[in-house]
């Protein structure tokens, strides 16, 4: 007889961002006793549209465990495709946090070969290219390539000549990126991304190399980062 007073299990709900996966706002909870109606907010951000929901939007609190995740996308945002591409630089290219965004570390050099993983088609007929974990150029001065990286080599013959390797002690140096943000590692310099890691995190360099453009560290067997994101504690 008491069953109707019994609390039901709380709904998590979410307002994410489909493309970066990040939260709009803090995950919202919802409660009540079994039996209660419940119905999800479909809230509006400025600057983003709706897309869809996973999950039930209404229904009755019980004891099934239940999570509602409502998708949203940037306004100027208009066809988002996942690529496997590669862009020659022609100029110097800066990079920017996200589409649209504010730039981050040094512009890259011209004359080197990137690869980018994602591509936003923006609704003013801008063409956006994502080549590592916040890390976005704009086409410009550039154009697209077939795949220099075939084969067993990851570092095209043109590169590999120039890249010059400094062994390293055991180096101890830190992630300077942005706080919070995660910066790609890669499986060779110029290569495949294969994880990723966090601003501020700690490692140990082996390897630096260098082709007078840009500049790698090896953190790990046939794992390396930009340069450009490294502050060294000392180098030996």
């Amino acid at each position: 007889m008491f069953e109707k007073f019994k609390t039901g299990n709380p709904i998590w709900v979410y307002y994410v961002d489909i493309d970066s996966g990040a939260n709009l706002i803090v995950p919202q909870l919802l409660r009540g006793r079994i039996g209660e109606e419940y119905q999800v907010d479909q809230k509006k951000f400025p600057n983003y549209d709706y897309v869809k929901a996973e999950g039930e939007l209404t229904g009755t609190f019980d004891m099934t465990q239940r999570n509602v995740k409502l998708f949203y996308r940037k306004k100027s945002w208009g066809e988002v495709q996942d690529i496997d591409m590669y862009l020659e630089l022609e100029a110097p290219t800066v990079v920017y946090d996200t589409v649209e965004g504010m730039p981050v570390g040094q512009p890259l050099p011209q004359d080197i070969t990137i690869k980018a993983f994602q591509r936003v088609a923006t609704k003013d007929g801008q063409f956006w290219y994502e080549i590592g974990a916040d890390q976005w150029i704009k086409y410009e001065k550039m154009h697209v390539v077939d795949n220099p990286f075939e084969g067993e080599k990851k570092i095209p013959s043109r590169l590999e000549n120039q890249l010059t390797v400094l062994r390293l002690n055991n180096v101890k140096a830190t992630i300077d990126y942005i706080p919070g943000k995660t910066i790609d590692i890669y499986d060779a310099p110029y290569g495949n991304r294969v994880d990723k890691i966090d601003d501020g995190q700690e490692v140990t360099l082996t390897n630096k190399l260098s082709d007078n453009q840009l500049t790698w560290y090896e953190i790990g067997d046939k794992r390396y980062v930009s340069g450009n994101y490294v502050k060294i504690d000392e180098e030996e």
